[in-house]
């Protein structure tokens, strides 16, 4: 029997103090609210039950603060979002912030937003600024995200944007690439296609940056798709797009984020056997339903280019609800990968890729025994 320590690659986390600095959530919003490691560890907690499984830890991803690119006043939320991640990392809690000292080691990575548009010189600028401010938690940041995803054509091939990513490379950090084929068009894709390769251009492997694309390019997974051919229509598109983005080495791709791009499951309260085995029967479909998507990613990417991660909180939105959504996710993904991957390659997907994409410290994470 296996056994794996699993990565968390895509979490978020904000405080309810800092709700107003967050650009897409406003009261009335579903995930309006704190969401901390404390709500984090209890939406994980069915993990516990499962034998030679254990949560490792997680990768802090950016949550989208209000920002601008146009002078460094844009950059004070995501900062202070930076020194609020520096308190779950360090285990310094403030009162009511919903973590304590010993969950700081859960903090494994941190993906930060940063002025990529504005080029190397504000990359430089800002990380200096943000280092000041982490002290020894820097160690901590292992890459960037500027959403790409409701942002106008054009914006992946700037200049700017272009050289900001050779400056990531060049000093071994990772990019976060935030797509979304489904609202925002199946060009998303091609743009970063050439948008890779334009950073990619005359570097050596070593000099490119690492590529990690959230949520499997988020594509339309809406059952109104069900019949689409593997070769065309919108699944032969995103598959197409896929496959280009593929052939970059140093790209990977996150198995996550699904939920928001399916049709949403329905709530599940119900409790005792009948409400057991409910959730039996929704998770078989859903298994059903996703592995579709997962196969090609797996067969595109190869086994070792894809990591799990959760979007949580996001997945609760479509997941079935907060006590159920993030094992609803980790159960559908198990089902479908212990029977179509061997036990070596399921290790690297539960971690192995998470430490390779973003040079995490691979101390105390046990690939497999």
């Amino acid at each position: 029997m296996s056994s794996y320590s699993i990565i968390d690659s895509h979490v978020h986390l904000y405080p309810r103090t800092e709700l107003h600095s967050l650009s897409w959530c406003k009261e009335g919003h579903q995930l309006y609210g704190q969401h901390s490691v404390l709500d984090y560890l209890e939406a994980a907690r069915h993990l516990d039950a499962v034998p030679d499984q254990k949560l490792q830890g997680f990768v802090f991803v950016e949550t989208d603060r209000k920002s601008h690119i146009r002078d460094e006043v844009g950059w004070d939320e995501p900062l202070r979002e930076l020194d609020w991640i520096k308190r779950v990392a360090d285990g310094t809690p403030r009162p009511g912030e919903g973590h304590e000292f010993q969950h700081g080691r859960l903090c494994l990575g941190m993906v930060l937003w940063a002025p990529v548009p504005s080029g190397a010189e504000a990359m430089q600028a800002f990380t200096q600024k943000a280092a000041k401010r982490a002290g020894s938690t820097w160690q901590c940041v292992k890459g960037f995200r500027y959403l790409v995803q409701d942002k106008p054509r054009g914006t992946m091939l700037s200049n700017g944007f272009v050289e900001a990513l050779r400056w990531m490379g060049h000093h071994n950090y990772a990019f976060d690439l935030g797509v979304d084929t489904r609202s925002g068009g199946l060009w998303q894709l091609d743009e970063a296609i050439e948008m890779i390769s334009r950073a990619h251009k005359g570097l050596a492997n070593d000099q490119r940056v690492a590529i990690v694309i959230n949520h499997m390019g988020k594509p339309d997974m809406r059952r109104s798709n069900a019949d689409d051919s593997p070769d065309v229509g919108i699944f032969g598109d995103w598959k197409g797009g896929m496959t280009k983005l593929a052939s970059f080495e140093k790209t990977y791709v996150k198995i996550s984020g699904a939920f928001s791009e399916m049709d949403a499951l329905p709530p599940q309260r119900e409790q005792g056997e009948q409400g057991s085995l409910k959730r039996q029967k929704l998770l078989q479909e859903t298994v059903m339903w996703v592995e579709h998507w997962l196969r090609e990613i797996l067969t595109i990417f190869g086994p070792e280019r894809v990591m799990f991660g959760s979007d949580w909180p996001v997945c609760n939105v479509g997941g079935g609800g907060n006590d159920v959504s993030w094992m609803n996710w980790w159960s559908s993904v198990n089902e479908f990968v212990r029977h179509d991957i061997n036990a070596e390659d399921q290790a690297r997907f539960w971690n192995g890729n998470a430490v390779k994409a973003y040079g995490l410290d691979p101390l105390d994470i046990s690939a497999q025994t």
